[in-house]
Order: structure tokens, then C-alpha cells, then sequence
């Protein structure tokens, strides 16, 4: 019941953070204050709306990953349900957040690298709510949180894991673009023992090629472990080519699980 939900109406009360809320954008004092039953009006109009995934055969006695879907540039946080059906509809938890960007009105974004914030509020500030809000609401294993993305928005995947590496078991690249500010966040990282699934199409430009490279080696120095993938073309992550995820994902954790 809880698939393709835009905005918090779903989640449970917590009014410990109300008083912090105040001057928020609404989506975040949403998710602060006494939720309704039902998603409002006025969460599913607001300027920054997020999407939720739970698979439709939820167990509330098994901890299941999350998956955080950065979209690509061109789309909206609607196409996390497509992509959660693409991976796998049963195995995971989703979020997906819309690009801080406006393209066209009400359809597409784009991320603004420069200034990843809604308002006065910081991205990485408002994964930290919404991330605490749905493991309230759905039982979502805290060791086992994924950042994902394509294109622009798997450069924001790379940039959050840079700043808040503790937060997040690793990352889902695909085909990112790797530009500057990204290249900065990696000089600057620590992954230490961080997974990192990403993947590059061969038919991208030199250039894209070489930032990718350079940023692959970038990664391995901060520590982490990138499993790198050449495809012939960029993976579309809505389609079937992105299956493979799914069990790339689940041996993460089935060696986490002995460690």
C-alpha cells in the first residue's frame, strides 16, 4: 500500500524535532510534525518532494536495505519505482529525491552541483531526516543503506558518500560524469573498506572516459573498493541491463553478514 507515496504523509509522529523545523521548507517541517494518514495536497505539490518504494510483499520482521535514488538529469524522483521494479520490486526499500533544478515545471530537474540544498537546508541534512523518518515508519536496516544514481545524480550519490561515509554501506554508479566538484569530494574522502558498484559505457567521449579513470583511481586511494563495469552502452536504470544490481547488491551483504 505504501508503493509510488510522494512526500511523508505516510510516516509516524515525532515531535522531538518540531522546534528545529521551524523556517524549513514544507516538505521538511512535513516531516517533522504530527503526520495525517494520508499524503496532503500540499506534500505532493511541494518544491521538494520526495518518492518512497516498499515492496508490496513488506515483512515487517526482516531489516531490509535501502536504496537512495538520485536521478539522472531530465527526470524526477517518480522514476525510483521503475528503477526499484528494474533492480529488483521485492528485496529493498526506496527513496528517490528530486534534482534542486528545475528543467520543466512539474516533469523534469537537474541537479545543481554547486549547491546541493533545498532552501536553507542542506542535501545531506535532509537524507538525515527523511532516512530517520522512514526507519520510523519501515523496518530498514541502518548498516545496509545504499546511495544510487545515473548520470548527474550518481556524481551527488558520490558527493554525499564523500561528506558522510559513516552514514552508508556504498554506492551505485552509473555512468557518472565525474566532474569537478565530484573530483574535489574524492580528493578530500575517506571510504575506507567502502563498496562501490560503478559503471561506465564505452561509447561515452574521451573526455568522460579519462574523468572516469581518473576518478575510479581517485576513489581506490580514499580506500574504497569500486567494482568497475565497461558497457557498450550507458546503462538505461529503468531497464532489465540493470538487474545484475540486484546481485551485486545482495553479496554485499551476504559478506557483511560474516563479518
Amino acid at each position: 500500500m505504501y508503493n509510488r507515496v510522494h512526500g511523508p504523509g505516510s510516516f509516524p509522529d515525532d515531535t522531538r524535532r518540531q522546534e528545529s523545523a521551524a523556517g524549513m521548507p514544507l516538505e521538511l517541517q512535513e516531516l517533522v510534525a504530527e503526520q495525517q494518514s494520508q499524503v496532503s495536497t500540499e506534500a505532493e505539490l511541494s518544491e521538494w518532494p520526495i518518492s518512497i518504494h516498499v515492496p508490496e510483499r513488506y515483512e515487517e520482521k526482516y531489516a531490509y536495505p535501502l536504496i537512495v535514488w538520485f536521478h539522472e538529469d531530465g527526470s524526477n524522483e517518480g522514476q525510483l519505482e521503475s528503477v526499484m521494479s528494474a533492480i529488483s520490486p521485492q528485496n529493498y526499500c526506496g527513496l528517490g529525491i528530486q534534482a534542486n533544478q528545475t528543467l520543466v515545471e512539474d516533469t523534469q530537474y537537474t541537479w545543481n552541483a554547486e549547491l546541493l540544498e533545498y532552501g536553507p537546508v542542506p542535501l545531506r541534512d535532509l537524507l538525515s531526516v527523511t532516512i530517520r523518518r522512514l526507519r520510523q515508519a519501515f523496518h530498514i536496516h541502518s548498516e545496509r543503506i545504499f546511495l544510487a544514481g545515473a548520470g548527474a545524480g550518481a556524481d551527488v550519490a558520490i558527493q554525499q558518500l564523500c561528506m558522510a561515509p559513516d552514514w552508508y554501506a556504498g554506492g551505485v554508479l552509473l555512468n557518472p560524469a565525474c566532474g569537478q566538484i565530484t573530483m574535489e569530494s574524492l580528493t578530500a574522502a575517506r571510504l575506507t573498506d567502502m563498496s562501490l558498484l560503478w559503471t561506465v559505457g564505452e561509447n561515452c567521449d574521451n573526455q568522460k572516459l579519462a574523468q572516469n579513470v581518473e576518478a575510479v583511481q581517485m576513489a581506490r586511494l580514499a580506500g574504497a573498493t569500486p567494482d568497475v563495469r565497461v558497457t557498450e552502452t550507458a546503462l538505461n536504470p529503468e531497464s532489465n541491463d540493470v538487474r545484475f544490481i540486484d546481485h551485486w547488491l545482495l553479496s554485499r551483504l551476504t559478506s557483511q553478514a560474516f563479518v
